[in-house]
């Protein structure tokens, strides 16, 4: 069991997953991948599919769907086709908020000098719209928003959380990362970050996160978080 809230160690950093993680919308990408793969392969992805390819870049979920990985302009073709579709669940969706308690948390570490950082496996695309939708860059420096630039290895491979401790100028070892998927959560623990926090949003793979090693514990939102 866990208790209702958590008070964090002193790290000297808080990285964060996006989608599903600060952005609770695992949902609407399944909604719009299972277009994708009924359309292009007769029939939508189950649930354990998705738990699955949760946390994965396009380029691994179109290659999942086809059964190869396609040349790069049809790549970009579906990958844009995808993410069309997605943002438009999304819109439909509105007014669109960012995960319970979160605001409150960046103020504290704002307070704090605690920096944060992004690290996603979304591209440029959507990135370009969260900023918009949820004024980004006024809770997280623009450079410190490390999303899929289409050559980093994808989770669970460490690379995107090596390079977002690199972009803070902060050891991995004293970072905080909060994830929702099991492949985020293998790469941040492949990256060597000292505390793992799963998110259990809507849509995640709660019961194969709490039982997964080196995570600390399991929030429900960020209001269970207190920093020291």
């Amino acid at each position: 069991m866990y208790a209702r809230w958590y008070r964090l160690r002193t790290d000297k950093a808080l990285i964060f997953d996006f989608n599903g993680t600060l952005f609770w919308d695992s949902d609407y990408h399944r909604e719009a991948w299972s277009s994708v793969s009924v359309l292009y392969r007769g029939k939508p992805l189950s649930l354990s599919e998705s738990y699955y390819l949760n946390g994965r870049t396009n380029a691994e979920t179109i290659a999942y769907i086809l059964g190869y990985m396609p040349e790069k302009k049809e790549l970009e073709r579906l990958g844009e086709e995808k993410e069309l579709l997605y943002r438009t669940i999304c819109i439909r969706n509105r007014p669109l908020r960012l995960a319970p308690g979160f605001l409150d948390l960046a103020a504290r570490a704002k307070q704090l000098n605690i920096p944060m950082a992004i690290a996603t496996s979304a591209g440029k695309s959507n990135i370009e719209q969260y900023k918009k939708w949820f004024d980004l860059c006024n809770l997280i420096a623009e450079d410190l928003i490390i999303y899929d630039n289409g050559v980093r290895k994808s989770k669970p491979e460490p690379d995107i959380y090596l390079d977002a401790c690199k972009a803070l100028g902060i050891e991995p070892a004293l970072c905080t990362v909060f994830e929702d998927t099991k492949a985020g959560i293998l790469s941040a623990k492949s990256a060597g970050i000292g505390t793992i926090w799963a998110v259990a949003s809507p849509g995640s793979d709660r019961e194969t996160m709490q039982a997964m090693e080196g995570v600390h514990g399991l929030i429900d939102e960020f209001s269970q978080v207190k920093l020291q």
